[in-house]
């Protein structure tokens, strides 16, 4: 803190004097610029996880030192992302100036993600000559650890490294196709953390619709899934203009869909991990409307709109037109996640060169997201502070993004030891469902389901006069269980034992439709057991009526669940 700030800060603890009105104006001037600061004792700060996800298409071209210095948080350090240099484009809606310096910017970012496309040249068409090439011309490995799998990586390794800094351990790096990942823990958090599944998926043949890397670290018990993805277009987008509307619309079909597909990779990661990202080029175009004639718009037209829109800097108008806002509107693609509004340029197609020129031939588009899931909403999810892409990056006619997002330390549960039960009962009854929306294949008449209550924590068991699902229902997509219940029973001396799993615990309501050859899930509802409980603290008993949540599978919504809840301390 500056001598001016520290006596700012004295001055605003005495307060005015009475009957100053230029005092009371003094002393107003000194908290404004106490607050724009962000000085304070550190106890004003949070405590969380600062973590940084960045991800660009390097367009088969190895990035130079000055992009990645650019783009890469030098050090790991905080205030190289949090500084008073942010453009206040950067800053995400909702985040107030004091949300914004709430941020410790000292120290080190706890977790940083890395997602590259798009990252093995191509010497016969970039003219470039290197290791890269050769690893794709020689071996065209489908998936493997890239230190272990060919050394012809260590270029791209070093040059990471050398900006990240030697205060991280990478906990994993991954090559799949020509993606890269890595995800780097803070060396003081590597004994607490650990990766647990690492997934490859392609989509197409020889990976013509995609590539997806999938992985989740466990830090201290929290469970953190990273997905960085690419999406493909596949139909080619004809020069007749009768022709062009049915192509774009296959292309986001697939594009949905794959992203789908991706997103139900083993384990499912989007509701089975306690917050999940899902970064990388996900090739959403911006594609505007039809002209006053309802025709549509021409190459040469769309063209114009997209200047006077950028020209004018109508981000509004341009995310009206955005195909990924409009399919997660839609409940077509990505319901279940957030991403920040795009107050700034978008990020493909631009010329191989510091600032941003766009190439006209195709729609600028943000090509390039970072979205995000808590499955912990009630209590602790993830908060986007800066989101941004980084002009300075010259050598790809992509522009990276890269986002820093808090994730606030867990509230603990306090328990009386000496007056508080040994056990908590939880039941659920009064459960409905609503809008079941299966795979689209299954027609009406086909969906049959029931619900299924799965919980991995210990602590947590089916009561015994209890069964963990419902009855089928027939031919119904509005089911109704009027008489069933779910009965679960929580030790607490259990939890004590396993130190903190109470406060990591997930319940979750599988929907299920069972056909006649097989049975398949319709989605998955998520319910935080820490939050049921810190609920009902200090009641002998706390009950909800018309509780409600929703089904997701494959990142979006497949229905509502509906239910009532009792919690009863003590058997």
């Amino acid at each position: 803190m500056t001598t001016k700030e520290r006596d700012d800060s004295e001055h605003l603890n005495r307060g005015p004097s009475s009957g100053s009105g230029k005092k009371e104006k003094e002393v107003k001037a000194a908290k404004d610029r106490y607050r724009r600061s962000g000085s304070g004792s550190s106890g004003d700060k949070r405590k969380g996880l600062r973590i940084f996800v960045g991800t660009v298409n390097l367009s088969q071209a190895i990035p130079d030192e000055e992009s990645l210095a650019a783009f890469l948080p030098h050090r790991g350090k905080v205030a190289y992302v949090l500084n008073s240099d942010v453009k206040s484009s950067a800053v995400v809606d909702g985040v107030s100036k004091r949300d914004f310096n709430k941020v410790d910017k000292h120290g080190k970012i706890e977790v940083i993600v890395l997602g590259f496309q798009e990252c093995l040249p191509n010497p016969v068409s970039t003219g470039l000559s290197s290791a890269f090439g050769d690893l794709f011309n020689k071996n065209k490995i489908a998936s493997a650890d890239v230190r272990a799998s060919n050394s012809s990586t260590a270029e791209l390794d070093d040059m990471i490294n050398s900006h990240i800094g030697e205060d991280y351990t990478l906990m994993m790096e991954r090559l799949h196709s020509d993606m890269l990942m890595h995800v780097y823990v803070r060396k003081d958090l590597a004994s607490s953390s650990s990766i647990t599944d690492t997934h490859v998926q392609s989509a197409g043949v020889r990976g013509s619709k995609g590539f997806s890397i999938a992985s989740t670290l466990n830090v201290d018990g929290t469970k953190l899934s990273f997905i960085c993805m690419q999406l493909k277009d596949k139909v080619a987008v004809p020069m007749k203009a009768s022709a062009i509307t049915a192509a774009k619309k296959a292309n986001l079909d697939q594009k949905n869909a794959t992203a789908e597909e991706f997103l139900n990779v083993a384990g499912n990661p989007s509701v089975s991990s306690h917050h999940v990202f899902v970064f990388g080029d996900l090739n959403y175009l911006i594609s505007p409307p039809s002209n006053t004639r309802g025709v549509k718009n021409t190459k040469e037209e769309e063209q114009y709109i997209a200047r006077n829109m950028l020209n004018t800097k109508q981000w509004s108008a341009i995310s009206a037109c955005d195909e990924l806002v409009t399919a997660m509107k839609k409940n077509d693609a990505f319901s279940a996640f957030t991403t920040p509004f795009c107050k700034f340029h978008p990020t493909y197609k631009v010329h191989r060169a510091a600032g941003i020129k766009y190439d006209y031939t195709n729609m600028p588009s943000y090509t390039d997201r970072i979205l995000w899931r808590s499955n912990q909403e009630g209590r602790r999810k993830v908060e986007a502070i800066v989101y941004e892409p980084i002009p300075q990056f010259s050598c790809s006619d992509h522009k990276p993004m890269r986002g820093l997002f808090f994730l606030p330390n867990n509230r603990k549960l306090h328990f009386d030891e000496d007056n508080e039960p040994q056990s908590i009962i939880i039941t659920f009854t009064r459960l409905k469902a609503k809008k079941l929306r299966p795979k689209e294949d299954v027609m009406h008449s086909d969906i049959n389901p029931y619900l299924q209550l799965v919980c991995g924590a210990k602590c947590v068991k089916l009561s015994q006069s209890s069964k963990n699902r419902t009855e089928t229902q027939t031919t119904t997509d509005r089911p109704t269980w009027p008489t069933t219940s779910f009965r679960y029973k929580v030790d607490l001396t259990s939890s004590k034992r396993n130190g903190d799993e109470i406060e990591r615990a997930l319940l979750h309501i599988k929907c299920m439709n069972e056909g006649i050859r097989s049975t398949s899930e319709i989605g998955t509802a998520v319910l935080d057991l820490a939050y049921i409980i810190s609920k009902s603290v200090s009641q002998k008993e706390w009950d909800q009526k018309e509780a409600e949540t929703y089904f997701y599978s494959g990142g979006r919504q497949t229905g509502k669940l509906y239910y009532n809840i009792k919690v009863r301390w003590g058997d």
